[in-house]
């Protein structure tokens, strides 16, 4: 990874119009823009809400086999061996819906995520474009690829500032 970001550097060097023309290289920590962003905040709290609700109904649901496991449990001794299967039965079906429940809830909130964090990215590449050109810089790096860099060319602070200001209104889609 460190060798690709060194290619990066040492191409843009390489193929900048003038060899006496200054570098100028910044870089964005897109999970702090994602998540400092009024829009990320609001996304992360949307989904956490979900999360929970989701959560809370399949903890109910977890109670619900629990106590009729036991009341299986008591009740099986007293029971003839066609009626115990058939409970029993019941019980496993129930068991597997419930398992269903949990990997469907999981695929679900992993693809909701995915989708808000896919529409908040789409929107800060057009910003840390906006910021570079404005910037003048030769390119914009994502922090987590760099391993030093002096604090002066973060330009995370900048990229958030008009991400704010420029989706302030634009609500988190909160329908899916």
């Amino acid at each position: 990874m460190v060798i690709r970001v060194l290619l990066v550097v040492l191409l843009a060097a390489l193929t900048s119009p003038a060899w006496g023309q200054d570098l100028k290289v910044g870089f964005v920590n897109l999970q702090k823009a994602m998540s400092q962003s009024k829009r990320g905040e609001s996304a992360r709290e949307s989904f956490q809400a979900a999360l929970k609700d989701k959560q809370d109904a399949l903890l109910k649901e977890k109670k619900a086999i629990e106590e009729q496991r036991r009341d299986l449990d008591k009740q099986a001794l007293l029971m003839k061996e066609s009626e115990r299967a058939r409970a029993q039965r019941r019980f496993q079906l129930r068991v597997r819906d419930y398992e269903r429940k949990m990997r469907d809830v999981r695929e679900e909130l992993g693809l909701k995520e995915r989708e808000i964090t896919d529409g908040i990215l789409k929107d800060l590449q057009k910003i840390i474009g906006e910021v570079g050109k404005t910037g003048k810089f030769t390119m914009i790096l994502e922090r987590s690829q760099l391993l030093y860099t002096d604090k002066g060319t973060d330009i995370t602070d900048d990229v958030i500032k008009l991400y704010n200001e420029r989706f302030e209104n634009k609500p988190v889609d909160k329908s899916r």
